[in-house]
C-alpha cells in the first residue's frame, strides 16, 4: 500500500495508479483517504472447540475406565453437547495411546558362558 501513496506523490492520478497496480480506481481513493482503512493480513485465531467446556468431564469418565466414544457421545448430549462424533474421536484418539503403558519390560541376560558352568560343577 506504500507503493501507492509513492504514485500519488510522483503525481499520478488515481486512474493511472489503477491500471499499474490492479487495483480498483475506488480502492485505491480509499486507500489515500483513509490509510487506516487497509486490510491487515494475519493468522486467524484458532476457534474454541465445541468440546472445550466438556473436557474435565470426560478425563473424569476416562480415569474411571469409559473409553468407548458411543457411551461418552450419549453422555455428552444428555449435558446439552452440541458438537459431533468426529470431534470426540479425534481428541479420543491422543488420549488413548498416551494411555497405552507397557506394563512390564522385559529385561533378559545372555546365557552363561562354558567357563561359567564349568567353575559350577
Amino acid at each position: 500500500m506504500e507503493e501507492i501513496n509513492e504514485l500519488k506523490r510522483e503525481g499520478l492520478s488515481n486512474q493511472a495508479i489503477s491500471q499499474l497496480t490492479g487495483f480498483d480506481r475506488k480502492t485505491i481513493r480509499k486507500y489515500l483517504l483513509k490509510p487506516e482503512g487497509r486490510p491487515v493480513y494475519g493468522p486467524r485465531p484458532v476457534p474454541v472447540s465445541k468440546l472445550e467446556p466438556f473436557k474435565p468431564y470426560l478425563r473424569e469418565r476416562l480415569q474411571a475406565g469409559v473409553w468407548n466414544a458411543q457411551v461418552l457421545l450419549r453422555e455428552l448430549r444428555q449435558r446439552n453437547y452440541s458438537g459431533g462424533y468426529t470431534i470426540l474421536t479425534d481428541w479420543l484418539r491422543p488420549q488413548r495411546e498416551s494411555a497405552r503403558v507397557v506394563a512390564v519390560r522385559r529385561f533378559e541376560t545372555p546365557p552363561p558362558s562354558n567357563r561359567a558352568a564349568a567353575i559350577r560343577r
